[in-house]
């Protein structure tokens, strides 16, 4: 009975106690034994790379870069039949959601609530931008050693990353930091542990996804506008530093000019080989190119001009003119987003702005939308250097509206387009438009696309990536077959449910 009581105590007073540790001669880099504390920076870090994943893909199929060649078989010519490895994929399963869940089950353990709470909003926002850029996928059969999940509907991991963020939310609103493992910036780089800035950054990422159910899915503008504003009541950029780094592959930013490469899969940059589209650089900023007139005070702190001081730009997949050369072509390192020491963002106070402004828009709050799309414009300026007397120019200017009767979507998404320069969101944002030229003006299809995109059809965009042949063709084919997905360039053309 005696030796019973104490088995009995053990148990309850491992779960209680997060302060008390036990002593044993266990393998800290298993995954089973380590605590939270070991586990969850390889989390945000693996996610900075993430985000650079998708940003690095995506600013081609957005028009905000072009290549020089105009032969990129992904980026200019969407031809993704022949890829085998793609990055995006394998970070969110390989990467950042398996360790997230170890993060999740070693802080139960020890009931670090706080350790829990951070992993799940991790693991969500992880599974958002993947299945945004994928659509179905394993999820509710995933990462429990099958290797043939079955594949989920996107409607239903949108509705369990929502429930995520709402347990993360709680859990994190409950938690006593004083009985928990201690978090501090060496194992959490976005906050430093501050739970309170854990809660805003998940109810961005609710806002977020609630944004891309409209206009086609739902209009609960409402629940967005909320979920913005509780985000920005507290509000810290979720960015990933790496200034404190020793400088190795590890810790520089993959946008700067060093293309760091930490590992085998990674994808390296290409800026150097790439400009500025047309949509981009005359659309967007509206570079005078006759009068060599920069309008947008961000442009020369996005990109530099040539040697002779001007700005050339690319179409799509036609490339540069022969006689030109790279130099010829704006620098595009050096910027808040391309420098090597620059942060990762994740979510930036501007976006939620836009956020804000779209909701608040649809909604029929014109005057609310107006303000929100100034407030996002000059967090956006501030950001990227832009000096206050130049921010009140632009802003009284003529390039943008006046009052919120001058105020159109077109207006707010444009500039959120500028605002968000290399990141994944904007892809989502044009899907949900339908590429619509009444929302981009000027933006057109690239001419020339793989031989099983219809030429003649402005219509036919890129919806999807492919699935990563290297695990799902192998292991998961009949799933693939079962969603049409595989060896198919017609999936690629696939809307998403929640796209137009």
């Amino acid at each position: 009975m005696i030796k019973k009581t104490l088995i009995l105590l053990f148990v309850i007073f491992g779960f209680i106690s997060c302060d008390k540790y036990l002593d044993v001669n266990e393998d800290l880099d298993s995954p089973y034994t380590s605590t939270p504390d070991f586990l969850l920076p390889p989390v945000i870090a693996n996610m900075a790379t993430s985000i650079y994943d998708h940003g690095e893909t995506d600013a081609y199929f957005t028009q905000q870069l072009a290549t020089l060649s105009g032969y990129h078989r992904e980026k200019d010519r969407w031809d993704y039949l022949t890829a085998h490895r793609i990055p995006q994929w394998r970070r969110h399963f390989h990467d950042v959601s398996i360790n997230a869940l170890h993060v999740i089950q070693s802080a139960e353990r020890e009931n670090s609530t706080n350790y829990i709470g951070v992993a799940k909003i991790m693991y969500a926002f992880s599974t958002l931008n993947t299945t945004d850029m994928f659509g179905d996928m394993p999820f509710s059969e995933a990462l429990h050693g099958n290797p043939a999940p079955k594949y989920d509907s996107q409607e239903f991991i949108y509705s369990e990353v929502s429930k995520l963020l709402d347990e993360a939310i709680d859990i994190l609103d409950k938690t006593d930091l004083s009985s928990c493992r201690k978090i501090t910036s060496k194992q959490d780089n976005l906050f430093g542990g501050d739970i309170t800035k854990w809660i805003s950054f998940a109810y961005a990422i609710k806002a977020r996804l609630q944004l891309h159910l409209t206009p086609n899915v739902n209009t609960a503008y409402d629940n967005i506008i909320q979920n913005a504003e509780k985000a920005l009541t507290n509000w810290t950029d979720a960015k990933f530093e790496y200034k404190g780094g020793n400088g190795s592959a590890l810790q520089l930013n993959q946008w700067g000019a060093s293309k760091s490469k930490p590992s085998w899969d990674y994808r390296s940059n290409i800026l150097d080989k790439s400009a500025p589209s047309h949509f981009m650089l005359i659309e967007a900023l509206k570079y005078d190119e006759e009068n060599k007139a920069i309008t947008d005070p961000r442009q020369p702190l996005l990109m530099k001009p040539n040697a002779n001081g001007d700005y050339l730009y690319v179409y799509p997949s036609e490339g540069k003119a022969a006689t030109l050369s790279q130099n010829d072509y704006p620098y595009l390192y050096g910027s808040y987003v391309t420098e090597d020491l620059a942060p990762m963002y994740f979510f930036t106070e501007e976006e939620l702005y836009f956020i804000l402004a779209e909701s608040k828009y649809l909604s029929g709050d014109k005057n609310g939308a107006f303000t929100a799309f100034v407030d996002g414009i000059t967090a956006n300026m501030n950001r990227a250097g832009v000096e206050a007397d130049a921010i009140s120019d632009f802003l009284s200017g003529s390039t943008v509206p006046q009052n919120d009767d001058e105020l159109s979507l077109s207006d707010i998404l444009m500039q959120k387009y500028i605002a968000l320069w290399l990141q994944g969101e904007i892809w989502t944002d044009m899907r949900r438009y339908d590429y619509s030229d009444q929302i981009y003006p000027g933006l057109k299809k690239p001419k020339y696309a793989a031989y099983y995109w219809d030429r003649s059809n402005p219509k036919e965009w890129i919806e999807r990536l492919p699935y990563d042949t290297e695990t799902e063709e192998i292991y998961n084919k009949p799933e693939l077959e079962r969603l049409g997905a595989y060896q198919n360039p017609e999936w690629l053309k696939k809307p998403m449910f929640w796209a137009k």
